[in-house]
């Protein structure tokens, strides 16, 4: 039984997901050139993007337009973990002279952050529709399978693509209410070895030195947000969103193969499991302000209610004596405040928009529930990027590098412990077409 719980609770872990490094708990809010060029959206949200960002915000579109936006996030990262209580045993290595084993990088790990939207203004100035599919989280990681990462995570990944119909109505002159509505399908994939020491009992004599551990989830759940945009003044405009609350269920298999050196190598434990995921309430709001007829600025905060997610439940069917788990994740609530610059309509380029901007992103994750593979680590971020119009199309281009602060861990409460110390970033490039048809 022992050995049935502790491989279980092995697929727990990856249950909740499987990716690198992201923002605000589970996801990259890094969708269109406008919000990674500036760093702010929600106060001004004048492409199609403000399906995503905030959707009262379509009252700045006109006609019948398209937007395509596709963003790649080049993840680089590499980790030292302090040894475990007969980690090199297994391993077949020893830590290095400060007490560390030698840094491992991934392999693999990157994020695809695309968006394909339509925009028709029903009543002019007055009613606009919107419908998108985009991936707010679609990212993977891969480590060698003989490293010393291999009873943390092997090979992952997240995609979480959605469906989304939005509208804004204008009620008066300064303020237009906007709401979304869509369907979300989240789907995981992991895996890893599972360490044989367990609460200090080797079963290396049943499950093999390396048993592997796989295992996937999908499901879908609805999707809806909320939103306002103000202009008080010419010169001065506002946003703010609110994010309602997703319990999405992911189920499919989980599969145990024990490992070559085992009584019966090769054999399987196979069963399925169903794994509630949270995604927080959120909250938004930005402000923008000409400065001048040619510059631009504002400001946005954005606030996630982590604090909910303070365990992970996974539900066992098909595998003997295991029926649930719990796994502790104590997660304190995040935020993310930002602010750019855009810079347009100069009388040597009427047609070119040049955007600036900086953010800080604060981790929901406490350092002593953080895994491989499900790592989330407070990071700054700069962002520049350009827009340049010809006839009915806007071109755009953007930059986002992200530093990510990974803490010094040293009381690690996962199984195997995480404890690690380490350096990463992220580059994120991000193109986009709009057409005004």
């Amino acid at each position: 039984m022992a050995t049935h719980v502790v491989l279980l609770s092995t697929a727990a872990a990856l249950a909740a997901a499987t990716a690198p490094v992201v923002a605000g708990g589970f996801g990259i809010p890094e969708v269109g050139v406008r919000r990674t060029g500036m760093a702010t959206i929600i106060g001004r949200p004048d492409d199609a993007s403000a399906i995503y960002h905030n959707p009262a915000g379509l009252v700045l579109q006109h006609g019948f337009g398209l937007y395509v936006s596709l963003g790649v996030a080049m993840i680089d990262t590499e980790f030292r973990l302090a040894p475990w209580d007969e980690s090199s045993r297994f391993l077949g290595i020893e830590p290095e002279a400060d007490g560390y084993y030698a840094a491992a990088k991934p392999t693999r790990a990157m994020g695809a952050i695309p968006m394909i939207a339509a925009t028709y203004e029903l009543l002019p100035d007055k009613l606009v529709l919107g419908a998108a599919m985009f991936v707010g989280n679609a990212a993977g990681a891969q480590f060698e399978s003989e490293g010393v990462t291999r009873y943390h995570l092997t090979n992952g990944y997240v995609v979480a693509p959605q469906a989304v119909v939005a509208a804004a109505y204008r009620v008066h002159p300064t303020l237009t209410l906007g709401a979304s509505a869509g369907v979300l399908n989240m789907r995981v994939h992991g895996e890893r070895e599972v360490f044989p020491i367990i609460d200090g009992m080797d079963v290396s004599n049943i499950t093999g030195t390396r048993p592997e551990l796989e295992l996937d989830g999908s499901g879908w759940a609805p999707t809806w947000m909320i939103a306002a945009f103000g202009q008080p003044h010419p010169q001065i405009t506002w946003g703010a969103t609110i994010t309602g609350r997703i319990d999405a269920e992911l189920t499919g298999p989980i599969t145990v193969r024990y490992s070559d050196d085992s009584p019966s190598p090769g054999d399987r434990l196979e069963g399925s499991q169903t794994t509630t995921q949270l995604l927080p309430w959120a909250f938004m709001a930005g402000g923008n302000f000409d400065v001048t007829d040619h510059v631009e600025i504002g400001t946005e905060f954005r606030y996630w209610l982590y604090r909910q997610y303070d365990r992970q439940y996974t539900e066992v069917r098909g595998i003997f004596l295991v029926r649930e788990l719990e796994t502790m994740k104590n997660y304190e609530d995040s935020w993310a405040a930002s602010a750019g610059v855009r810079v347009h309509s100069l009388g040597f380029a009427p047609a070119l928009d040049l955007m600036a901007g900086a953010q800080y992103d604060k981790s929901p994750a406490p350092k002593q529930t953080v895994t491989l593979d499900q790592p989330s680590f407070s990071h700054p971020a700069v962002h520049a990027g350009a827009r340049y119009s010809v006839g009915r199309y806007r071109f755009g281009a953007s930059f986002v590098h992200y530093w990510y602060l990974i803490p010094t861990i040293t009381d690690s409460i996962t199984s195997p412990p995480s404890n690690i110390r380490g350096n990463g970033s992220n580059n994120i490039f991000t193109v986009s077409i709009e057409a005004k048809l």
